[in-house]
């Protein structure tokens, strides 16, 4: 009955998105230009699911895309901006609207003056002059990066099926939470480098290894040391982190506070998970039958089996 109901959901977990939600970046730099306001704008927007988006950029002045290219998944264009005796006032995103994606946008004036914000699918368009200040923008990414990295909330899912008492999800999860902080640390600051899609698959792989675990009655190595497991497994979540903060990059002025408020954001998005699947499974253990309580299991196997082999044939093809 097990193996039957894990085949059904991972037939239907082919239809299961396996790639994060990445945002785009707009960095935009005034150049010395005499009376004219002139800029260079530098857009880069991700791939998702093998298509680019299609996003424009539009302003209140004059844009001529000087150059286009692709590379490590991403779609770059260089526009320069003409203002000519007005100011930059409005930035839009044409076609954000039909995406769940943010773009982050970065404005450096010749004056030295760094403006930054976050424009999304809600609020495709900004003026300039009305913008006032927010959550720090790498604190949002963060935070939206771990809600809609969805391997790994999975993961963190399936940790939290290990562990039950206070004292152990407490070790665990500071384990987990030390390796991925170490690794994506040392991946912004480029002290290690490793392909995206090897580190991808590994993930999927790990969330499968626990999925059947949990459905295991045997003591596994996982359930004797779950702190390790989670710490080895943190650290290449950590190397996954950094894919998005690779797509936007780190700003040259305040490497460290933006790094900081990355993580500081993961940690905010994980700590809702943690609270959202305590709840879960408390109530499960309780007032549910154990088809209820397992069910999460089934499904989050299928899914990520699914990942890990999409991801695996990507590295061979």
């Amino acid at each position: 009955m097990r193996l039957f109901l894990f085949l059904l959901l991972l037939l239907f977990s082919s239809h299961a998105s396996s790639h994060e939600i990445r945002p785009a970046f707009l960095q935009i730099v005034e150049i010395d230009s005499g009376q004219q306001q002139l800029f260079e704008a530098s857009f880069r927007q991700p791939q998702i699911n093998g298509r680019y988006l299609g996003l424009q950029l539009q302003t209140n002045c004059e844009a001529i895309t000087t150059s286009a290219s692709l590379t490590n998944g991403a779609l770059i264009e260089s526009i320069e901006l003409n203002c000519g005796e007005v100011e930059l006032e409005t930035i839009s995103i044409n076609g954000l609207e039909r995406t769940l994606i943010d773009t982050l946008v970065s404005i450096q004036f010749e004056n030295g003056d760094v403006q930054e914000m976050l424009i999304n699918g809600k609020k495709p368009s900004i003026q300039l002059s009305e913008a006032t200040p927010s959550i720090p923008v790498y604190l949002t990414i963060g935070v939206e990066h771990l809600l809609f990295g969805f391997d790994h909330v999975l993961f963190l899912i399936m940790l939290l099926y290990i562990v039950y008492r206070p004292i152990q999800i407490l070790i665990v999860v500071t384990s987990f939470t030390f390796a991925h902080s170490l690794t994506l640390a040392l991946s912004a600051f480029d002290v290690i480098t490793l392909s995206a899609a090897p580190v991808e698959a590994i993930i999927a792989g790990s969330i499968v290894l626990l999925a059947f675990e949990n459905l295991s009655d045997k003591p596994t190595l996982t359930k004797q040391y779950p702190a390790i497991i989670a710490f080895g497994f943190g650290l290449l979540h950590g190397l996954g982190f950094a894919g998005a903060l690779a797509e936007i990059g780190l700003p040259e002025n305040s490497q460290l506070l933006a790094l900081f408020l990355f993580n500081v954001g993961i940690e905010v998005g994980q700590l809702s998970i943690i609270a959202v699947v305590l709840g879960f499974l408390a109530i499960a253990r309780v007032r549910y039958q154990q088809v209820l309580y397992q069910l999460p299991l089934f499904l989050t196997g299928g899914v990520a089996s699914y990942w890990f082999i999409e991801r695996s044939w990507q590295i061979l093809m």
